[in-house]
């Protein structure tokens, strides 16, 4: 029998039976099927449905509250500012805009857009950790409930084992559980013009070119002092300074001509010939440019305390330059520690330190190899996006566009 929690569930999310749909909805154009995205973290989702569109033409999406869409990427419609929590709104929300299915994203489950869901038969993927799962059990259990939202979801996937054992605990039948493994969001590779690109390449050939990315002013001095080693055995080495600021610019610039270095400024239009030993760009705008001509990028940052904060290290990992670091990381721990584990970066703690790892990376091959396991690093989550991509699209019907 019944308890006292699950009739005045039952009573609750029963409500009307007759509903209009909120007068604020607005409805994705177009005639594909529909998927409903509900999520409430600042970007949540974004490779999800950028892997959805790429795998489904015609498909279209609608979010119910915050989805921010990956850069490049169009934005989702969004049907609602929130999920309805009013029974009969969620209940003309499922029946009016007929949705193929609907994805929550971020561990959150809005009660009466489920119960409306599971009433239509339609299916509902979660994606949660293990403490979202268990906060909703707890919820489920404070209530009195024995079948709370958590349990009208269709799937429920999963990044660990952690959360796979707190899923069965919460009564989920095993196989409506993904386990899909845990990697951070995969950032759009920065834009550069590829004009340019071409027209410096070929200045650059068969020389070691390293790049000090958003260096501040007070890491100078160390970067020059590992520059001057590492033309002591590269004479044609070559710098590429993009400053953490352009106030940073000057600074940079007086320190490494103190040092009797040859330097060209791009604010200056100065030429990029032969003898220029450090290349000073004006700040980090061009970052995506400097990544893809550098097959090496040192952190500007992470050597001192300094005002402006790291970068953040998929930006070159993404396109195909080797990391180092120093070991000052006020931003991005968990992803430097993971790129330092699988040598996919390295540490660096001075100027020595730095001038060694650049004079072997410098090597044949041997920043390919580092670049290549930073690369799979930063996109090791598209490869859960395209997972749990095909997993919601394995609820919809074949036919259609």
């Amino acid at each position: 029998m019944a308890g006292i929690g699950d009739l005045a569930s039952w009573l609750n999310l029963r409500g009307s039976r007759n509903g209009a749909l909120p007068a604020e909805a607005v409805v994705p154009p177009g005639d594909g099927p529909l998927v409903l995205v509900c999520g409430t973290g600042a970007g949540t989702g974004a490779g999800i449905v950028q892997a959805l569109r790429r795998r489904r033409r015609g498909l279209r999406l609608g979010a119910l509250g915050p989805v921010v869409t990956a850069r490049g990427e169009r934005p989702i419609p969004q049907v609602m500012a929130a999920p309805p929590a009013d029974p009969a709104a969620a209940r003309a929300l499922v029946q009016q805009l007929a949705p193929a299915a609907i994805v929550l994203t971020d561990g959150t489950i809005p009660a009466a857009l489920v119960a409306a869901a599971d009433e239509a038969e339609l299916p509902v993927t979660l994606i949660a950790d293990r403490h979202q799962i268990a906060a909703a059990a707890a919820r489920t259990a404070w209530r009195g409930m024995r079948r709370g939202p958590l349990m009208r979801v269709s799937r429920v996937i999963v990044p660990d084992t952690a959360a796979e054992e707190a899923a069965l605990r919460a009564g989920i039948a095993p196989q409506r559980i993904d386990v899909t493994g845990s990697a951070p969001p995969v950032l759009p590779a920065l834009s550069c013009n590829m004009r340019e690109h071409a027209a410096l390449r070929p200045l650059l050939a068969h020389r070691l070119v390293w790049l000090a990315a958003a260096l501040p002013a007070a890491e100078a001095p160390a970067i020059l002092a590992a520059h001057r080693a590492v033309i002591s055995a590269h004479h044609r080495a070559l710098l590429i300074v993009a400053p953490a600021r352009p106030e940073d610019a000057p600074p940079i610039a007086a320190a490494a001509e103190a040092e009797g270095l040859a330097v060209a400024r791009r604010d200056e239009d100065d030429e990029l010939t032969a003898d220029i030993q450090l290349l000073l760009a004006e700040d980090s705008h061009e970052l995506g440019l400097w990544y893809r001509l550098a097959p090496i990028s040192f952190m500007g940052g992470t050597l001192i305390v300094a005002d402006s904060a790291p970068r953040h290290p998929f930006e070159p990992a993404a396109l195909g330059s080797a990391i180092l670091h120093g070991q000052h990381l006020p931003v991005h721990a968990d992803v430097w520690s993971m790129l330092d584990r699988a040598g996919a970066a390295r540490l660096v703690r001075g100027a020595v330190q730095l001038g060694a790892a650049i004079e072997e990376l410098g090597a044949p091959d041997a920043a390919a190899r580092m670049a290549l396991a930073a690369w799979r690093q930063a996109t090791a989550g598209a490869e859960i996006d395209r997972r749990i991509a095909e997993a919601v699209l394995s609820d919809l019907p074949e036919d259609g566009p």
